[in-house]
C-alpha cells in the first residue's frame, strides 16, 4: 500500500514536471504585428514632361486609422518612386509619383511589429476603454479605403464577419499609353494583421487581398474588388 501510494505520489510529480516544461516551452509571446505587400506590375510610361502617380489602399482599423505608420510607409525605397501618405476624397491612401521618363513595376513590403513597451498597461486617461495595449491589437483590421461591402453593412459590421469581399479603390494618374499599347496593370496587394500568441492563446489573423487587373488606360479612381478574411485564434501550438 505505501509503496503504491509513493508511484502514484511520483507519477503526480512527473506528471506536473512534464506540464511545466511544456507550458515554458509553448508559452513563448509572439509579438502582433502588422505586414503589407505591393506589387504593381506592367505599368505603362509616364506622360513626357509629367508627373505619374499610383495610390493603393493601406491597412487601418474598422473606424479607418491607419495600423501602419505614415512614417513607415514615406521611408520606403522604391526605386523609380516617392512613397507617401496622402488625403483622398475617399480618405488616406499610399501614393507613389515618378517624374521620371520611365516607370518601373512597383515591389515593396512593410513589417511593423508590436514593441514589447507597447504590452504595458496604458495610463488611465490613455484608455478609455481600460484596455491594455496588447488588447487594442485585437481589433479588426483590413485595407481601407472601403467604397462599400454587401449588404451595405457598415465597416464595422463587416469586419465581423469570417469571410466576405468590399470594394476598395486603387489610383492612376499620368499614364497616356497610346491605344495600340493599352495593356493591363496588375494590383497584388496582401496584407496580414496578425494579433499575436500569448499564455498559448493564439489571437486571430485578418487578411485583405486585392488580385485585379486594371486597364492602362485608367484615369483617376478605379474600384476594385478585396476580399477579406479572418483566420480564427486557438491555443498556440495547434
Amino acid at each position: 500500500m505505501k509503496v503504491d501510494f509513493v508511484f502514484k505520489a511520483f507519477t503526480a510529480i512527473f506528471a506536473m514536471v512534464v506540464v511545466l516544461f511544456l507550458l515554458s516551452a509553448f508559452t513563448e509571446t509572439v509579438l502582433p504585428g502588422n505586414f503589407y505587400q505591393i506589387s504593381i506590375t506592367d505599368l505603362p510610361g509616364p506622360a513626357v514632361n509629367g508627373t505619374a502617380t499610383v495610390m493603393v489602399p493601406i491597412p487601418a482599423n474598422a473606424t479607418g486609422e491607419p495600423v501602419i505608420p505614415e512614417g513607415t510607409f514615406s521611408g520606403a525605397r522604391v526605386t523609380g518612386w516617392q512613397a507617401a501618405v496622402r488625403e483622398t476624397p475617399y480618405g488616406k491612401m499610399l501614393a507613389f509619383t515618378t517624374t521620371g521618363e520611365y516607370a518601373p513595376d512597383i515591389s515593396v513590403s512593410f513589417e511593423v511589429v508590436q514593441t514589447e513597451d507597447e504590452l504595458q498597461r496604458l495610463p488611465l486617461h490613455q484608455r478609455p476603454t481600460n484596455l491594455t495595449a496588447w488588447e487594442m491589437k485585437r481589433e479588426p483590421r483590413l485595407l481601407v479605403p472601403v467604397l462599400a461591402t454587401p449588404d451595405n453593412m457598415s465597416v464595422a459590421e463587416f469586419t465581423r464577419v469570417s469571410s466576405g469581399t468590399y470594394t476598395s479603390v486603387v489610383f492612376l494618374d499620368g499614364f497616356v499609353p497610346s491605344p495600340e499599347d493599352a495593356a493591363v496593370v496588375t494590383f497584388s496587394l496582401d496584407y496580414r494583421g496578425v494579433g499575436g500568441t500569448k499564455r498559448l492563446m493564439r489571437e486571430n489573423t485578418w487578411t485583405t487581398m486585392v488580385n485585379t487587373a486594371v486597364m492602362s488606360t485608367e484615369s483617376g479612381f478605379v474600384p476594385v474588388p478585396a476580399d477579406y478574411r479572418v483566420i480564427a485564434g486557438g491555443i498556440g501550438f495547434l
